[in-house]
């Protein structure tokens, strides 16, 4: 019988992918009038745009692979560039982590953060990777207590560790598990130049994958059904029989994997089973247009002592186009849509003043439960994709797997729960 998957994001594709490839027919629902998730296109008066914007690096080798498994050349879709990223800071100078120079992996980044940071700077990053290994053989403990135990200086902490956490993990570091930030750190500065390159889209998100994932499935034969909302799931003796939508269709599975995000797979999950839910956290993007002929110094900078934690020029995509990225929660939360557009316009040219003091127009978008909350501890908070119930899968980027809510870590958990769905008896 057909496995039914509910939730066109990342996650569920992935699973719908990974099935069609082993032969298992899938049919795919989703409550919105698009595939994508929160990875998803969005449009903004003639220009499509992504609902937010991703990090995304090379160390994300599944992902990768994903794509090239169903005919996606990565080398197209993907502005692969090595590592140079500048931190600009209200109160220091610009702190510059690049691998950029005739000095081999990792000697030129060290070079560079030397040269930005101190030689003494240098010694305590070197001095915080080195005790990856030990603090992930120990318990969890916030990434304030790690650098406060790795003796990280309060310009390290302010410049580079606390934006890399909010990048990453979208959790202030006072919350943040030490644990998946040292990850984080170990798989994409300790694997080699190549992991730590950024993959910078050229083409929106919803094309990049979910367009391409879609004609995969049904050119495979099987079904994908949009603006369907599964409301209940259909439990007998402690199987899956199936799921009712909202318009009252029943559709008959022996399996099901649900890969929505927290919110919603709490609400089908909470009257079979218990359902761990941590905290989400927003994310909100401001994009600003420019002239077409503005752009930025680097495809990404990083910014430290402002609202604006980080300015993506899109030009390649957009000319004149660039988002500027606000993780976690915080005052903008509260701001009118055109105050936080003014006050990000007024932080960028104090940053950058080559850049105008106010954009031609500007738009947000406020993704109020964009991720879980990567507290300390959440480790254990999150659950397998193998419930208890026969035939119930989890996927989603919430279940467990080593990574924070990335699209790493969605593409890993879709893979995952089907070949584990396909491989039991």
């Amino acid at each position: 019988m057909t496995t039914l998957i509910i939730g066109g994001g990342w996650s569920g594709l992935a699973a719908a992918i990974t099935c069609v490839q082993r032969g298992q027919p899938v049919h795919l629902v989703e409550s919105a009038k698009q595939l994508g998730g929160r990875a998803r296109n969005s449009s903004w008066q003639d220009l499509t745009i992504d609902n937010g914007q991703h990090l995304m690096i090379g160390a994300y080798d599944r992902m990768l692979a994903m794509m090239q498994s169903i005919g996606i050349d990565t080398n197209d879709v993907f502005h692969r560039q090595a590592m140079d990223i500048t931190i600009h800071d209200t109160d220091y100078p610009p702190l510059l982590l690049s691998s950029k120079s005739y000095l081999p992996w990792p000697l030129s980044l060290a070079w560079n953060l030397a040269a930005s940071a101190g030689v003494s700077g240098l010694k305590q990053v070197v001095q915080l990777q080195l005790s990856i290994t030990r603090l992930l053989s120990e318990n969890d403990l916030s990434v304030s207590e790690w650098l406060h135990q790795s003796n990280q200086s309060k310009r390290l902490v302010k410049q580079l560790w606390e934006p890399l956490c909010l990048a990453t993990l979208n959790t202030p570091i006072e919350e943040a598990s030490a644990h998946l930030l040292a990850i984080v750190l170990r798989d994409s500065l300790g694997k080699g130049k190549s992991a730590a390159d950024s993959l910078i889209p050229r083409q929106p998100l919803g094309d990049l994958f979910p367009k391409v994932a879609a004609n995969y499935i049904q050119q495979q034969g099987c079904t994908i059904s949009l603006q369907t909302r599964v409301k209940e799931l259909v439990i007998k003796n402690g199987k899956i029989a199936g799921a009712i939508t909202d318009q009252g269709a029943n559709l008959q599975a022996d399996n099901i994997i649900v890969a929505t995000n927290l919110s919603q797979s709490k609400k089908l999950l909470s009257a079979h089973m218990e359902h761990h839910s941590p905290l989400e956290y927003p994310i909100c993007t401001v994009y600003l247009q420019y002239a077409t002929d503005t752009r930025l110094t680097a495809l990404m900078l990083g910014m430290s002592g402002t609202v604006s934690q980080w300015i993506f020029d899109r030009s390649e995509q957009t000319p004149g186009l660039m988002a500027v990225v606000i993780s976690a929660p915080g005052k903008h939360e509260k701001m009118a849509k055109d105050e936080l557009i003014d006050l990000v316009c007024k932080e960028v040219h104090e940053m950058f003043p080559a850049m105008p003091r106010h954009a031609q127009q500007g738009f947000v978008i406020r993704e109020k439960r964009a991720t879980f909350a990567c507290t300390v501890g959440i480790e254990k908070q999150r659950p397998e994709c193998k419930t208890d119930i026969s035939g119930l899968w989890l996927a989603g980027d919430y279940v467990a797997n080593n990574y924070p809510a990335t699209l790493e870590g969605t593409i890993r958990n879709g893979e995952n729960c089907a070949k584990l769905l396909l491989d039991t008896p």
